[in-house]
């Protein structure tokens, strides 16, 4: 489980360097494997205010909905 390198890499880096302390929320999904990557992302990019995260398998059901909506209130 790693990062689209072509696509979605090269934004990550050009948006981590501008985001300084302000408080990141990150929210993913994944359809096979266990969602490992979020604990790799919160490990490798410690130097980043990350205030929540938010993963969940396929599409978000009720849990995972809520879980956003108390992310966006730590963003707030």
């Amino acid at each position: 489980e790693e990062l689209e390198s072509d696509e979605f890499e090269p934004v990550w880096e050009a948006c981590k360097g501008v985001l300084g302390q302000q408080p990141v929320a990150l929210f993913g999904s994944y359809g096979w494997g266990g969602g490992e990557w979020m604990d790799i992302w919160k490990r490798d990019n410690a130097g980043l205010n990350i205030v929540d995260t938010v993963i969940c398998q396929d599409a978000p059901d009720d849990d995972a909905l809520a879980a956003c909506r108390a992310a966006a209130d730590k963003l707030a």
